[in-house]
């Protein structure tokens, strides 16, 4: 999106960020405005910190209204705004238009957010946290409209989050990131069944999970990736995950690995019980021992 001041933010020149046949790593301004909020748009993770509390919320679906659609006149772009509320299932479109941010609950909030992002119909959805702040019954309503609208749009979604319920729920394919690198990519059901990387493993292993007992009836301790993140300004030679995986070797240590391909992944089997099928995907791992193939060392 390139939202962020230039003199704040370092980009690799070799870098490349492809949207039909741009680069959005190295494009101009006036190019990325056009591109940004009409055909890439995005939800913030706190739409009370995104929101401007001083214009309404019609004001601000409008704004982008104003510089993406110019075809649309002021009395257009109000039944456009009217026209997105609805669409996001706020009760009251047309009251709620001409008020604020602070008199709508954080639901609504959030709502508002999709709302400007759908606005101009973009190719891309880009959700940063979207249910972030958000109790249970309000997360699985967002969750559901952003899965109507993707369906009813044609909208290609992005959702960063480190909800992995979130992921199992509304996910098609999982990149599994640490440290500012792509560890792991594949489908849900990959990611989930049968996870290759000892990161995407351990993450799994430590979800809590209802009725595990040790034998003898006690309950078992909950698995923890032990250690911390490394700094980003003192990474690790070789693999950044090296220094809290019980499977390193000497290879981890000496060596980056790179992201390869390891097999096809599996589509989600058929209700009913039916194998998984194969995609024409690749599942890319960055790890040099991915699993299963380790050596079934002890920590």
């Amino acid at each position: 999106m390139r939202l962020l001041p230039e003199r704040t933010t370092i980009i690799d020149p070799r870098s490349q960020v492809m949207f039909e046949g741009v680069n959005l790593a190295t494009a101009d301004d006036a190019t990325m405005r056009k591109i940004r909020g009409d055909r890439i748009a995005m939800i913030f993770q706190e739409p009370m910190t995104s929101l401007n509390p001083v214009f309404t919320v019609g004001w601000q679906i409008e704004e982008a209204l104003k510089y993406h659609k110019p075809e649309l006149d002021r009395a257009g772009r109000r039944a456009r705004a009217v026209e997105m509320l609805r669409l996001v299932e706020i009760p009251e479109p047309e009251r709620r238009r001409g008020e604020y941010p602070h008199q709508l609950s954080g639901g609504m909030r959030q709502r508002v957010m999709i709302a400007i992002a759908l606005c101009c119909e973009p190719d891309i959805l880009i959700a940063d946290e979207p249910t972030t702040a958000l109790d249970v019954t309000i997360q699985a309503q967002i969750l559901a409209l952003m899965d109507g609208l993707k369906k009813r749009l044609g909208t290609a979604i992005i959702l960063i989050t480190h909800n992995l319920g979130v992921v199992a729920q509304v996910c098609d394919r999982v990149m599994v990131m640490y440290a500012g690198r792509v560890i792991e990519t594949g489908t849900v059901f990959d990611i989930f069944h049968r996870p290759r990387h000892p990161y995407t493993r351990a993450l799994l292993d430590s979800i809590p999970k209802k009725g595990r007992k040790e034998h003898g009836g006690g309950g078992k301790r909950l698995p923890t990736i032990e250690g911390i993140v490394p700094s980003l300004f003192d990474l690790p030679k070789g693999c950044r995950f090296q220094d809290r995986c019980k499977f390193r070797q000497d290879r981890c240590v000496a060596e980056e690995p790179a992201l390869e391909a390891v097999g096809m992944s599996a589509l989600r089997p058929d209700i009913g019980g039916s194998p998984a099928k194969a995609s024409d995907s690749p599942v890319q791992v960055r790890c040099h021992f991915p699993l299963p193939s380790v050596p079934p060392t002890t920590p």
